[in-house]
């Protein structure tokens, strides 16, 4: 299954075609959040940030086995704390190799 687009759509049907009704309806939950407050703020940021945010958890989805490493390094993190500064990725190597 290839990358899905940073859209909220095409996060929406990774979720709804490999996710549990519980991923997919938080998802929808959090985006309707996000529209709300672009619109009562005027501010498209928070709405940009929650899509980002759920892009990689869909791009997750999309392969079984690297939902899995996901969910482990998360568990892994909230138990041990973030790896050293040395070993995480930069917001710039994350737009050269996504995209986004």
């Amino acid at each position: 299954m290839p990358r899905p687009a940073c859209t909220p759509a095409a996060i929406r049907a990774v979720l709804a075609a490999n996710a549990d009704t519980a991923v997919l309806q938080h998802y929808d939950d959090e985006l309707d959040a996000a529209f709300e407050q672009a619109r009562e703020h005027g501010d498209l940021t928070p709405l940009l940030e929650t899509v980002r945010r759920w892009w990689f958890e869909a791009d997750a989805w999309r392969d079984p086995q690297a939902q899995r490493e996901f969910l482990a390094r998360i568990e892994k993190y909230q138990n041990e704390g973030p790896p050293p500064p040395e070993n995480r990725i930069s917001r710039q190597e994350i737009r050269a190799q996504y995209g986004v």
